[in-house]
């Protein structure tokens, strides 16, 4: 599948410093392979920042990526495995 806005949250944290952002994602529709692969988040590149979190569930296993580059519109993220 592919990212679905309506999934995605923020929480807050973060909000009106410089500190990253923390963000959740309900990806329950799709696997962590899909998830973490770049260019998976450039629907939203404008709603975040280098550094930012983003805590997603999957089919699989929930991981916890972080903005590693945006440029040009596309998301290059990084990720620790949740469970």
């Amino acid at each position: 599948m592919a990212f679905a806005k309506e999934g995605f949250s923020y929480s807050g944290i973060g909000a009106g410093n410089s500190a990253p952002k923390f963000f959740s994602y309900n990806g329950s529709a799709d696997t962590k392979a899909a998830v973490i692969a770049d260019s998976y988040f450039d629907p939203i590149y404008k709603q975040l920042a280098v550094n930012d979190t983003i805590l997603a569930s999957t089919t699989t296993t929930p991981v916890l990526l972080y903005v590693v580059s945006i440029t040009a519109g596309v998301v290059v993220t990084g990720y620790v495995a949740v469970a």
